[in-house]
């Protein structure tokens, strides 16, 4: 499965949905940075691309990038407390340390 998702990551993004179905965006998972650290991602509620593959967890789908599928192999959906709001946590099932720095972190992508 490509994606493992809480209970908690669940109910929570299930009202999300409810609220943003209307306006025809769906829940999106995008890369938002490369760092030293390893990758970072955001859920966007935004269109669907065409290149997106529909993940289905009963009632809930959500949209990856194919490219990030095939990079990070899934993710894993989780809730925390960020200074007393809740915020959804998500981490590749595998990550990558591809960075973009200039730095000689020894992960930086080669061309």
């Amino acid at each position: 499965m490509y994606i493992d998702i809480s209970d908690k990551a669940k109910a929570y993004l299930q009202k999300k949905v409810a609220f943003f179905l209307s306006r025809s965006r769906v829940p999106r998972i995008v890369l938002a940075e490369r760092s030293c650290t390893g990758a970072n991602f955001r859920l966007f509620f935004e269109p669907a691309s065409e290149n997106d593959e529909k993940i289905s967890l009963s009632d809930l789908d959500i949209y990856v990038p194919k490219e990030l599928l095939n990079e990070f192999t899934g993710f894993n959906l989780d809730l925390e407390t960020f200074f007393f709001a809740s915020r959804l946590k998500i981490q590749p099932k595998i990550q990558s340390y591809k960075c973009n720095c200039d730095g000689n972190c020894g992960h930086a992508a080669k061309s």
